[in-house]
């Protein structure tokens, strides 16, 4: 019975811990370059898209990781809130007009439940 009871008071704490970390990012706006950017699409040459700097509008909510994706390459994981050398490798397989996936935004607070498409240009 100790252990239902203890089993239960776990799962119910894990809930709500996630619960929370998700109530704190709930009205986080993502920013990139300092403009909102909520499920959009931009249009970015390479070297827009070399400086680019994802942020939050969130008070001392700031970007720990997310996920790029390139057409025709794996995944690719970002650590902070600016692209990597690993992510330029991975850019240079991009040709113009192909579309680059941002998603998978965590924060120090918890994700971040938005992605952004970014559609290379000239």
């Amino acid at each position: 019975m100790r252990i239902l009871v203890f089993s239960l008071f776990l799962c119910f704490n894990l809930f709500t811990s996630q619960a929370q970390l998700n109530s704190k990012t709930s009205n986080v706006a993502l920013l990139v370059n300092g403009k909102v950017s909520d499920k959009c699409t931009l249009e970015l040459t390479r070297e827009q898209l070399k400086k680019i700097n994802l942020t939050t509008n969130g008070y001392n909510v700031e970007i720990s990781d997310f996920k790029l994706k390139v057409s025709g390459s794996s995944t690719v994981l970002a650590k902070g809130h600016k692209f990597s050398s690993r992510i330029f490798r991975t850019l240079k397989k991009a040709s113009i007009s192909d579309v680059i996936q941002v998603f998978g935004i965590n924060t120090n607070k918890g994700e971040i439940k938005t992605y952004i498409r970014v559609k290379l240009v000239k």
